[in-house]
């Protein structure tokens, strides 16, 4: 508003007041309209709380069951235990896909890195000694080739610029470097094990890994490309150390290497830690009956948990008698109050919610659909088809879909098939296959994950992603695909919050406009019974005067 405003200089009244209470009641709608703003922002953080929920227990769950992005749990351990005869030669552990029985392993040889010392002690030794005081050889400028990487310094670096410019090749050359003060050794080894692990040394100016006399650094490692005379090598000539594979015979299979010590051998994770060519041992794979169940049992838990919330908050209470305060209203309140009243305010934006309520509906029936080995041809899973079938079953009408397990149902089915267990909850389908075949040949577990995620997207074109949207691209990472090529990114909730905003805008460019109005009719009041009182002040001057 522009102008001079006069707030009863003349009249004597309260024109602020007056004002603010005219606008008072003219601001009824703007407030309709803010009221609408807050409610739909909170239904949409409340869809977000809820699609938070369902991502959290997509992810915590696929962990726990060691569940891949494409349903696979072929590399689970829970599901087969292996128990080694001596942990101290070898610990062992089995994947899903390990073969039950005995068997057999001879550990003949560890993998071995190389490990290299300097040749002698460097005198005088400190960490803070320049390379001209190595003391082992000519002094002046450092260089050395490690595996075909230069690495040069000049005569006033110390020994921790030489390890730091050695370490800052290790990504390319493999080998890393450290020093010993207390007994002035300098020392290089490979990050890996195995005979592709190799110390490849030239150019070796301070002669500190080449001893120029014959003794030669590393002894106990294999070393090539020597001369003919053996051991007799110099700082011109490449020394090189080669590291060691390690050997088993495993079940009749001999002479088996790898580069590692931790190795996977039919399904095996095999952790190696002492040789004992000798001496045959054995590895014994069954099922873990306990631990399948208890795998099991957890996801049932949480699956429950998940379905107490969602139910929660679909049968929430609504209170329709308490709106979003306005600011006048919070002025007049205490921070406990305002926080008392928001949360009845809250308080049943879901209810009946159709999202909600579609999500859970296509989650159940899924459960207890038959999963098929060959959906063309009507050919169920030959071991279970029905989740029913391993002891698990659906509560009464008031546990709202939670399901309940029958303990030694379902111990059965896994002692008697757990193969059949794992494909009833696991299967993964052809996915070259249309999506109706596709479903009916999904494990129900990778099924129910299919059906809240495209629960998730449904509650994303209505509400958006709020500030979780790395987090459901880590659910599935095309998750968002439709919502930002289809919709912009803009939800059904953001439209209408963009609309309110717009009524907001022009209400309050009316409600100016009246406020203005008022002003100016009490500014032309103040002035005329100004004027008039300037003229009765003259009157009563000029009469005083007669």
């Amino acid at each position: 508003m522009s102008g001079i405003r006069f707030s009863g200089i003349a009249s004597g009244m309260d024109t602020e007041t007056m004002v603010k209470q005219l606008m008072d009641a003219e601001k009824i709608r703007l407030n309709k309209y803010n009221q609408e703003k807050q409610i739909t922002q909170w239904t949409q953080e409340a869809y977000n709380d809820v699609n938070k929920d369902i991502a959290n227990f997509i992810l915590d769950t696929k962990k726990e069951l060691g569940v891949s992005f494409g349903g696979s749990i072929g590399s689970a351990s829970w599901i087969k235990k292996a128990t080694s005869s001596d942990t101290s030669i070898f610990d062992a552990t089995a994947n899903s896909s390990a073969a039950s029985g005995t068997h057999s392993l001879k550990v003949v040889q560890l993998a071995e890195g190389v490990t290299l010392g300097s040749a002698s002690a460097i005198q005088n030794s400190g960490e803070d000694k320049t390379v001209d005081q190595l003391g082992v050889g000519a002094v002046g400028a450092f260089s050395i080739n490690i595996n075909g990487e230069s690495i040069s310094l000049d005569s006033s670096n110390t020994l921790s610029d030489v390890v730091s410019a050695i370490n800052s090749k290790t990504d390319v050359t493999g080998v890393k470097a450290s020093y010993d003060s207390s007994i002035g050794r300098l020392f290089l080894n490979t990050s890996s094990t195995g005979s592709s692990s190799k110390i490849e040394i030239t150019g070796d100016t301070h002669n500190l890994f080449v001893d120029p006399d014959g003794a030669g650094a590393g002894e106990s490692i294999l070393k090539t490309n020597m001369s003919a005379n053996g051991g007799d090598i110099t700082s011109s000539d490449p020394a090189i150390y080669v590291g060691k594979d390690a050997i088993i015979d495993f079940d009749g299979a001999n002479g088996i290497k790898y580069s590692s010590n931790n190795i996977t051998i039919n399904g095996i994770n095999i952790d190696l830690k002492s040789a004992d060519a000798g001496t045959e041992h054995t590895i014994k794979v069954d099922t873990d009956v306990d631990g399948v169940y208890d795998k099991i049992k957890g996801f049932v838990d949480k699956y429950n948990e998940l379905l107490d919330k969602l139910n929660k908050k679909i049968g929430e209470k609504s209170y329709r008698d308490y709106k979003p305060l306005t600011d006048d209203q919070k002025e007049a309140m205490d921070e406990k109050t305002i926080d008392l009243w928001e949360e009845k305010a809250k308080s049943g934006l879901l209810k009946n919610n159709e999202h909600i309520t579609k999500l859970l509906g296509n989650t159940r029936s899924g459960l207890y659909e038959s999963v098929y080995s060959d959906f063309d041809n009507d050919t169920k899973l030959s071991g279970f088809s029905f989740l029913t079938e391993i002891g698990i079953t659906t509560g009464t009408y008031q546990e709202r879909g939670k399901l309940k397990i029958d303990e030694d149902k379902l111990k059965e089915a896994i002692t008697n098939d757990v193969d059949g267990v794992m494909d009833l909850l696991f299967k993964t389908p052809d996915e070259t296959k249309t999506d109706k075949e596709k479903r009916a040949e999904t494990g129900l577990i990778n099924r129910l994950y299919d059906d809240m995620i495209d629960g998730m997207k449904d509650i994303i074109d209505k509400s958006g992603t709020g500030d979780n949207a790395l987090l459901y691209r880590e659910v599935k990472s095309t998750i968002l695909i439709d919502f930002v090529t289809k919709s912009g990114s803009i939800s059904l909730l953001d439209k209408d919050v963009l609309n309110i905003e717009k009524q907001i805008s022009r209400e309050n460019s009316r409600l100016s406009s009246i406020e203005d109005r008022y002003w100016r009719q009490f500014t032309a009041m103040e002035k005329a019974m100004n004027q008039m009182n300037s003229q009765s002040s003259w009157l009563m001057s000029q009469m005083g005067g007669m």
